[in-house]
């Protein structure tokens, strides 16, 4: 069972004010609405549901998973590496280590990460990032990935909130119709490895690599 103190620490590393700069990634998001993909509460639904059955956020929770698994540093390292070899892109690259290192940056307060993972020459992708430090204060493996699970989506119907835009009320609504996939695809990642790794998402990764070409743009992916 989780405690008060426990709980006030995933509240705080979770939330949307951590300092990991989420609020600057919309994950190709952009791009795809831009395209005319995604243009209500329904198409955004099913854009971020196939990231979380078969695309990056998929493989995001196997490697939070691999990362709280991990009883070495330098497997810990290893799934790191493997993280960045993931990326599909330049832009999802960057989002993904800027934010997982901007993450290690700020957790470094509590105190709780094995003191090694400061001498590794290595990128953090953000999900390896959440999985060590979850695990290193104790939290559980399913948690750790539903909660993490929850950053991810939050943060893209954020963004599409701003850029179709939604109302605030529509965007409650695509968080609230993706409850059940988030919870889907945290079990079937639960036995899964770094070998299942990789998505089928190929117009979400397309996305990622044609923003950079955009004409105008409010976020950095």
């Amino acid at each position: 069972m989780m405690d008060a103190l426990q709980l006030t620490r995933l509240l705080s590393w979770l939330s949307p004010a951590f300092p990991t700069g989420g609020f600057a990634y919309s994950h190709g998001l952009e791009w795809a609405i831009e395209c005319g993909d995604v243009t209500n509460v329904p198409t955004l639904v099913d854009w971020i549901g196939s990231l979380l059955a078969h695309g990056s956020l998929h493989t995001d929770m196997i490697l939070l998973r691999a990362a709280w698994r991990a009883e070495t540093v330098e497997t810990m390292r290893a799934v790191a590496q493997e993280g960045c070899a993931l990326a599909s892109s330049r832009e999802r690259f960057e989002e993904t280590v800027k934010q997982g290192e901007a993450f290690l940056r700020a957790v470094k307060i509590w105190n709780c990460l094995p003191p090694a993972i400061n001498t590794l020459a290595v990128r953090w992708p953000l999900p390896v990032m959440y999985g060590v430090a979850l695990k290193a204060a104790g939290f559980d493996e399913d948690l750790a990935a539903s909660g993490c699970a929850h950053v991810a989506v939050s943060a893209l119907v954020s963004a599409a909130v701003r850029l179709i835009p939604l109302g605030q009320t529509d965007g409650l609504r695509a968080l609230a119709a993706l409850e059940e996939r988030m919870a889907a695809s945290v079990a079937a990642t639960k036995s899964l490895t770094l070998e299942d790794a990789g998505g089928l998402c190929f117009r979400s990764d397309l996305a990622a690599m044609h923003h950079e070409t955009q004409e105008t743009r409010l976020f950095r992916t």
